[in-house]
This record gives C-alpha cells, sequence and structure tokens, in this order.
C-alpha cells in the first residue's frame, strides 16, 4: 500500500467517509487516469455475481 501511496502521491484524490453499522470508513480515491465506465460497472457487477455465489459477500434480497 505504501508503495501505491508513494506512485500516484501527485494524483489528484477524493475522500469520503462512509458509517456501515456504526463504523466510520474513510475511502481515499486516487484519480490516475481515465477508465471506461461501462467497463469499470462490467468488472464490478461480474466480481459482485462471482462473490455471492461463493458466498464471500452476503447477497442481498430485493423483496
Amino acid at each position: 500500500m505504501q508503495e501505491m501511496d508513494e506512485l500516484y502521491k501527485d494524483c489528484p484524490t477524493h475522500t469520503n467517509t462512509y458509517d456501515v453499522e456504526g463504523v466510520q470508513h474513510k475511502v481515499v480515491s486516487h484519480f490516475i487516469g481515465q477508465r471506461d465506465i461501462n467497463d469499470v460497472m462490467m468488472d464490478y457487477a461480474f466480481s459482485r455475481v462471482v462473490n455471492e455465489m461463493l458466498h464471500r459477500v452476503p447477497c442481498f434480497d430485493t423483496e
């Protein structure tokens, strides 16, 4: 992680804080270049489905 911090230290960042079940989590996003949002969302969706099928993350019911 420290190597990545050093590598991308001059890139613009954006910080968000999320509250998950009463625990504050700070997320720092580093913008290191342009990406196709369709590719990013497809990768995320595919990864989420695989992880749900393998029971690595909880499934969310829509009912």
